[in-house]
């Protein structure tokens, strides 16, 4: 009976909500799918907090050589990070610019910290 009660919740993802993982230390307990996005990978959120730091914002050849990652590793996470408009980027050159965006819901209504 459980499982039926767990499809159909999926049916309707805006309801579904994800407990904060435990290296999230503060924000609130129940995520919605956009934010836990956002936190439920650690290394992805490494990267925010890095951004979060970085007002100026970093390339990926930047974050790749502070992380463990490689860098098609840190390209995915960004793109993911974008999608729920968490990161935005702009063009310098051949490259890249991420910056956090502090206007996020993840930041402002689910309180992720960074």
């Amino acid at each position: 009976m459980a499982k039926k009660e767990s499809k159909a919740k999926e049916t309707h993802p805006e309801e579904k909500t994800y407990k904060r993982p435990t290296w999230v230390k503060s924000g609130e307990e129940e995520l919605c799918p956009d934010c836990f996005k956002v936190v439920g990978e650690r290394s992805r959120y490494n990267l925010v907090c890095m951004l979060g730091k970085a007002k100026e914002g970093m390339t990926v050849g930047e974050l790749t050589s502070q992380t463990k990652l490689r860098q098609p590793t840190v390209t995915h996470h960004l793109q993911i990070l974008k999608s729920v408009d968490a990161v935005a980027s702009t063009e310098r050159g051949r490259e890249r610019v991420y910056k956090l965006n502090r206007d996020a819901h993840c930041f402002e209504e689910c309180k992720i910290p960074f």
